[in-house]
């Protein structure tokens, strides 16, 4: 690859007295850039350093930092990506990654986002309009076959995505390769019954020398797609299962071990931009993330600001399709559908079961949704 002189934009908000602000985000301009004293520096190194291009006090005790670093330092690979964003700064006291501004160009470059997004899961599922449903077989601890008889009748109720709980991996009592032919089964044969579309989504977080191999088993039971758990197997584990699966093939991503960088205002990452923007940008057709109302802590602005950024125009990307879980009921469906918009996919969990049937209960919530076709 050529040499590229242009550069990203990184956001930061720094916690502390502003007085210090631009002493603070000069050195996290170079803590994320070349990490070697300016005055020591060898000329050759300028090439990769980042600067400080702008800087303005938020109130008394915050101040916001765009630091500008050269696209060649990120090598055009996610993990690299990763570490120029927020490596070593992730050890500062407050200091936050708020946003980033990239190029067309870069996004394609260092992947292309995700295949599918919200047009392509449409596709797939048959659902021109309305808003889309998704499960988790859960409770962890059944057998496969009580699975596979919940998967068929999430399928047969009319649920659109079946994925394993992301706490599903290849436990003794329902090993992933056993797991997944018998779901797959399932699931074909409740929607030959119903007619229906629902596909199923494994829980992908393998260790990392069966990676492949569990990717073959996916292949071979033409799965929908897959439960990514980026947290857990890393964030360029989207990008390999995006570029080694067929077309029509749903990323979902689970946000399970990614709260510790939402959790403080103060630092980490800004949830819409982890969940709407850096996901995204990484592969995932639909992320996961907990809905207002429920039992987490994302308040109805953060939640709103993030189905905004898995939808707006964002380098060219395909659009991800945002998921919001938890607190969901048929009764809050036209609350969450007037709130969120049509182009969402709710993340329904323990009020399937409230009907004593699941078949009954995912009858309920299609009806509910088919409402707003």
């Amino acid at each position: 690859m050529m040499p590229s002189s242009a550069s990203i934009e990184v956001e930061y908000e720094i916690l502390g007295d502003v007085r210090e602000a631009r002493q603070r985000a000069e050195s996290i301009s170079v803590e994320q850039s070349h990490e070697f004293p300016r005055e020591y520096a060898p000329a050759k190194a300028d090439r990769s350093l980042g600067r400080l291009s702008s800087l303005e006090n938020i109130d008394d005790n915050r101040a916001r930092a765009v630091i500008s670093y050269p696209e060649d330092l990120t090598a055009f690979e996610f993990p690299q990506l990763l570490v120029v964003l927020l490596g070593n700064a992730s050890l500062l006291p407050g200091v936050r990654l708020t946003d980033i501004r990239i190029s067309d160009a870069f996004a394609q470059g260092i992947g292309g986002g995700p295949k599918l997004g919200i047009d392509g899961i449409r596709r797939v599922l048959g659902v021109p309009s309305r808003p889309l449903l998704a499960t988790a077989l859960k409770p962890v601890g059944l057998d496969t076959e009580d699975i596979a008889k919940d998967a068929y009748d999430c399928a047969f109720g009319g649920v659109d995505v079946i994925k394993d709980d992301q706490g599903l991996g290849n436990q003794r009592w329902s090993p992933f390769a056993q797991r997944v032919p018998a779901v797959s089964q399932a699931i074909r044969e409740a929607n030959e019954r119903s007619g229906g579309h629902s596909v199923y989504l494994p829980c992908f977080n393998p260790p990392i020398g069966h990676i492949q191999e569990h990717v073959d088993i996916l292949l071979r039971n033409h799965v929908g797609g897959c439960l990514a758990v980026p947290g857990i197997t890393g964030f360029d584990v989207i990008g390999y299962l995006r570029d080694n699966t067929p077309e029509d093939f749903i990323i979902y991503a689970h946000p399970a071990f990614l709260g510790g960088w939402t959790a403080s205002p103060d630092h980490g990452i800004r949830e819409d931009l982890l969940f709407g923007h850096l996901l995204r940008l990484a592969g995932a057709d639909s992320v996961i993330f907990p809905s207002f109302g429920g039992r987490f802590t994302f308040s109805k602005e953060q939640c709103g600001l993030i189905a905004r950024k898995a939808r707006d125009a964002f380098a060219g990307l395909n659009r991800s399709l945002p998921s919001p879980g938890g607190g969901m009921s048929v009764e809050r469906i036209p609350e969450l559908v007037d709130f969120y918009g049509n182009d969402t996919m709710f993340l329904i969990g323990g009020a399937l079961h409230a009907s004593g049937s699941l078949a009954e209960g995912a009858r309920k919530f299609r009806e509910a949704a088919e409402r707003f076709s």
